[in-house]
């Protein structure tokens, strides 16, 4: 499972007002900050990290950074 990486509160809360869900919970549950999808399956460890950054699943990835 991974783990949400360290954002000073006001990145963090600044996130969850524009996503309008909180990076953190999302990465916990293993869903997406941005569609709410179940976020357990990635293409590679990069993915895989960008997730523990972003909390977007791989399709969100794919979508925003392809």
């Amino acid at each position: 499972m991974a783990e949400a990486t360290y954002k000073a509160p006001a990145i963090d809360e600044f996130l969850t007002s524009f996503f309008g869900a909180d990076r953190q919970a999302t990465i916990a549950t293993q869903s997406c900050v941005t569609c709410n999808g179940k976020a357990d399956t990635f293409s590679d460890e990069l993915s895989k990290r960008e997730y523990s950054i972003s909390g977007m699943c791989q399709a969100c990835q794919d979508s925003v950074f392809s």
